[in-house]
């Protein structure tokens, strides 16, 4: 494996760290939100446990107390478990998203569509022979709904639909696709 790899995604969440540490240090930039997650790919049999830190970039449209839609940079950590092939790879992936979400706003609970296009830098090129998927640079589409809830409606559930691919950079390209469940926390 080459150092380029682990050395992006250490420069990735270095940048994470210092976002955040920018975000409490300054109060006039919103506080983070955290996400964990667990997604399957049950089509090439894989785990997925994620992490993520979420930022409101101040880009709001519409109705504060109606429907709104507003612009998050989602920076995202995951391991992928395989579960599939001979023999198997368990992979480290990192990226980040602009995140568009349409939010029913002004409810105790806060009904959300939210759609992304991004990026991601994978440990490995494969997590078996039988899923080989060329390349560590990936481009990732998600789509998912959700609800906010709770004091401040800081409290979010939601369930997500990821397609990752190289965008036929190079071939093979069997693409990976998570069904995933979160729950994302706005301090």
């Amino acid at each position: 494996m080459s150092r380029a790899v682990p050395n992006a995604l250490a420069a990735l969440f270095a940048a994470v760290a210092m976002l955040v540490a920018a975000a409490s240090a300054h109060a006039e930039i919103p506080a983070p939100a955290v996400h964990v997650g667990f997604g399957r790919d049950y089509s090439h049999d894989i785990n997925k446990y994620e992490i993520g830190f979420q930022f409101d970039s101040g880009f709001h449209w519409g109705n504060p107390q109606g429907w709104q839609t507003t612009l998050y940079w989602e920076f995202d950590i995951a391991q992928w478990q395989t579960r599939y092939g001979t023999p198997r790879q368990n992979v480290v992936e990192g990226g980040v998203s602009p995140l568009f979400r349409l939010q029913k706003r002004g409810g105790a609970w806060e009904p959300f569509i939210e759609g992304s296009v991004g990026f991601r830098i994978m440990s490995h090129s494969s997590t078996s022979p039988q899923h080989n998927y060329s390349t560590a640079f990936r481009f990732t589409e998600i789509v998912g709904v959700g609800v906010a809830f709770g004091p401040r409606n800081a409290a979010e559930f939601g369930l997500r639909f990821q397609h990752l691919s190289n965008g036929t950079i190079k071939k093979p390209n069997p693409g990976t696709d998570f069904i995933t469940g979160y729950f994302n926390y706005r301090f």
